[in-house]
């Protein structure tokens, strides 16, 4: 599914995916989406429980996608000036971007 960068979605850093558009109650706070409990898991002949629940983090699409890469590495726009051109420009002007 496409999202637009201003929407806000849940996102699970484990698996590394989109699980989908944040949902809202009538007041208009968030709902928390809980994540499934985990196994259990034996450490050392011993039973260990995760007892606190655990939600999948949230926010906009647009900062989702810079901070954990979702479409992969953005390259950058490639420069066309020339060397000479970038310094003729620089001589005329001295603050230029």
């Amino acid at each position: 599914m496409s999202y637009a960068d201003t929407d806000f979605v849940y996102y699970d850093p484990e698996t590394r995916a989109v699980i989908g558009p944040v949902q809202w109650t009538p007041a208009g706070t968030l709902k928390p989406l809980e994540r499934p409990a985990r196994t259990e898991e034996k450490v050392e002949g011993r039973r260990k429980f995760s007892r606190r629940k655990e939600y999948y983090s949230w926010g906009s699409y647009h900062s989702l996608k810079r901070l954990f890469n979702l479409e992969g590495k953005q390259k950058e726009a490639e420069r066309t000036q020339t060397l000479d051109e970038a310094m003729g420009r620089a001589l005329k002007e001295a603050y230029w971007s």
